[in-house]
């Protein structure tokens, strides 16, 4: 069962901190993108034993939790009271208390909250660990096939469309491989602006990484546009640009991956 709320276990509960023996140790932890099996052994056990798990979701936390039939005290972080959650959660930190930082899915601080429970913890002197593991930002670069040696990460794209037209416009010689998120209503405008400034880059959407309606399209941004006006809504949606030193020719064909 999960228990719910901010009562943590005792300092005497759980993993303790190997550098220092009057802090606890702050977990970054990755969570899956999608199916929950993707999460690692290590992870499983790291929630198993501290004391606090910090949650961007508590609810998809609890839920992922229960599938494995785990256990962990789990405790909202952010986006509401921010400032007062970092500094309890830092206290707890100076006082023994392990604590595991996770976002809704995939690995924190990829564009989340994380990183200011982070730098508080460095400041302070708390250690700091990493639990790696699934990331929606390099599973989508991988099965993209575009090159993943030189990566610019946008995080979400601008809004407005004025400034969506200017920000796909400074793409036109960057060389590296693009990558972002975005949601589903947003897709029809970036395509549009992207077919007026990149008509013959290729593009990879992946959407619901991992999920049972996993879908990757690729082509140029018109080809796209077409077949998302028909393709339902997905809940989460990762896109990919490819850079300007491996792009050769215009794409000819959609290209479309769904499970089997």
């Amino acid at each position: 069962m999960v228990r719910e709320g901010s009562q943590p276990k005792s300092p005497n509960d759980g993993d303790q901190p190997s550098g220092s023996a009057r802090f606890g140790t702050l977990y970054v932890v990755s969570m899956p993108i999608g199916n929950p099996d993707d999460i690692t052994v290590r992870a499983l056990q790291i929630l198993q034993t501290v004391a606090v798990i910090a949650s961007e979701n508590p609810v998809a936390t609890q839920t992922l939790l229960a599938h494995h039939h785990a256990t962990g005290t789990v405790t909202s972080y952010g986006p509401r009271n921010l400032d007062e959650k970092i500094a309890l959660l830092v206290n707890r930190l100076k006082n023994g208390y392990t604590v595991a930082l996770v976002s809704d899915c995939g690995t924190p601080v990829i564009y989340d909250p994380g990183c200011r429970l982070i730098q508080e913890a460095h400041r302070a002197g708390i250690p700091v660990r990493s639990v790696p593991g699934p990331s929606a930002l390099t599973a989508a670069i991988a099965i993209s096939g575009y090159s993943g040696d030189s990566i610019l990460f946008e995080g979400r794209l601008p809004r407005l469309k004025t400034s969506l037209t200017r920000f796909c416009s400074g793409l036109r010689n960057e060389r590296r491989t693009v990558v972002f998120f975005i949601p589903s209503e947003s897709i029809e405008p970036m395509l549009i602006a992207l077919t007026r400034t990149l008509p013959t880059r290729r593009v990879t959407i992946a959407q619901d990484l991992t999920k049972s309606g996993e879908q990757t399209l690729e082509g140029t941004p018109r080809m796209l546009l077409k077949c998302m006006r028909r393709s339902p809504k997905a809940d989460t949606v990762t896109v990919v640009i490819e850079g300007l030193a491996s792009h050769r020719r215009p794409t000819r064909r959609l290209r479309c991956t769904s499970p089997a």
